[in-house]
């Protein structure tokens, strides 16, 4: 009889990571692991402001345990990491402003980079400013051209090393290297008539690769761009109002599916390999919003995201849960009004949901009026993604529970200026809302000390 061959055990760096691999396969244990964090809390409360009624002694006492357990056993699973991460998270007590800039300008759109590094802010400013995130020092200063109003969208490009941003023009641009190369993506199609020729863009999402993007805009259109041969790869006539939203949702490694959003208060599924101008049938529909699509964001794990509208909510979406096109029953709008200038007319939370609503869940709590208010998810790294937060027009940063829909926190500015956009830090516990005063406020725990 042959011995059996020795296998060594395997190194805690290597149960480590299969762990880690096993944690994150699927959304379920995803979702799981929100659940096994706010059980955890239960029984080790680490943060709570003067809304949770808990002393001082007995919060502490949470993470001093944790720190135990881990001097214990060399790790913490990864409930108790967020644990530990929520003791340092900008809420409540925690969430206290620091201006780091006053530009004196409407700012529209901030953004992070990849790493966390860098930021921009952008509006109706002929630049586009970006930030050293360690010492809130400014970088660069990109060149914006034929601003038309304000700069609607901007992104850093997949390495960071650039800029691209959206006007109310039909060209996109790109600016690298310190403003020193540009590139300009027009995207009109002259076999359109005039009325559809001439059109602003509203929304910009990139692929993971930087080599396409996708753009909504005020011609009721969407359009998919290849940078690497500068020509449009195909022009989507999908809504029948302007599409002010626009997001890749099948993971940040893959960008072939895509939602847009529209002014005709329907979000679209596509998959950029079933296509066609001639064609422009969506693979499925989204019914729920009653106004206006503003923004969408996606989960980046190819099942969820969410989306704000001008019916004041911010709803979160399964693209499994989707409705095919012919199915769509068409309700009237409830209201006639401008969202730019009147308030909205109908009650709240008295709202009368849509009849074919497909939503998961539904958050209301914030304004979302006079521009194109944003949301997102909370980054995976330090909260698991178990908040949404949502910009607001009463110059608020609005934070919900994704599981419960409750209002988590609310901060508050000095000037309160609408609040159009507002990004969570994807790995410190920071939040930074760019406003219509032209301030840029950092939200975190430890006090800032901004360089000048």
């Amino acid at each position: 009889m042959a011995a059996a061959e020795y296998v060594p055990p395997m190194e805690r760096k290597q149960r480590k990571e299969m762990r880690k691999s096993r944690m994150w396969s699927s959304v379920s244990e995803r979702c799981d692991l929100s659940f096994s964090f706010a059980r955890h809390l239960l029984h080790h409360p680490v943060v709570g402001g003067p809304q949770a009624g808990l002393p001082a002694s007995h919060r502490c006492r949470g993470l001093y345990s944790l720190l135990t357990q881990r001097e214990r056993r060399g790790e913490l699973r990864p409930a108790e990491h967020l644990a530990v991460n929520e003791a340092f998270l900008p809420l409540g007590e925690n969430a206290k402003p620091f201006v780091v800039d006053d530009l004196q300008n409407r700012l529209y759109c901030g953004g992070f980079s990849g790493d966390g590094e860098s930021f921009l802010v952008a509006g109706q400013m002929d630049g586009i400013l970006t930030y050293d995130t360690n010492t809130w020092k400014r970088l660069d200063i990109f060149p914006v051209r034929d601003i038309r109003w304000a700069v609607t969208d901007a992104h850093f490009t997949p390495d960071a090393r650039g800029v691209m941003y959206s006007t109310i023009s039909s060209t996109v641009r790109m600016v690298r290297d310190d403003g020193q190369k540009e590139f300009a993506f027009c995207l009109s199609d002259p076999r359109r008539r005039r009325s559809f020729r001439d059109f602003g863009v509203w929304s910009l999402g990139v692929n993971a690769a930087g080599t396409e993007f996708l753009a909504g805009t005020s011609g009721h259109s969407v359009v998919l761009h290849d940078m690497t041969t500068n020509t449009s790869v195909c022009h989507l006539q999908g809504h029948d109002d302007d599409v002010n939203a626009i997001t890749f949702v099948d993971g940040p490694q893959s960008s072939n599916v895509f939602v847009s959003g529209s002014d005709d208060c329907y979000i679209k599924l596509w998959d950029r390999r079933m296509m066609s101008e001639a064609n422009a049938r969506p693979q499925g529909v989204f019914v729920g919003h009653t106004e206006g699509i503003t923004y969408m964001s996606s989960r980046d794990d190819g099942y969820y995201f969410v989306s704000n509208a001008k019916d004041q909510t911010t709803k979160l979406w399964d693209l499994r849960k989707c409705v095919d096109h012919a199915d769509v029953k068409h309700m009237p709008r409830q209201f006639e009004w401008d969202y730019r200038w009147e308030e909205y007319p109908g009650n709240v939370q008295g709202h009368k949901p849509h009849p074919q609503d497909q939503s998961v869940m539904t958050y209301r709590g914030h304004a979302v009026k006079e521009t194109l208010i944003r949301c997102y998810f909370s980054p995976m790294h330090s909260t698991g993604q178990r908040f949404i937060y949502s910009g607001s027009a009463d110059g608020e940063v609005v934070i919900y529970d994704v599981l419960t829909d409750a209002v988590v926190d609310r901060l508050e500015s000095v000037e309160q200026g609408v609040t159009r956009d507002v990004r969570w830090h994807p790995f410190k516990p920071m939040l930074v809302s760019p406003d219509f005063h032209g301030q840029v406020c950092v939200w975190q725990k430890e006090i800032l000390k901004v360089h000048s």
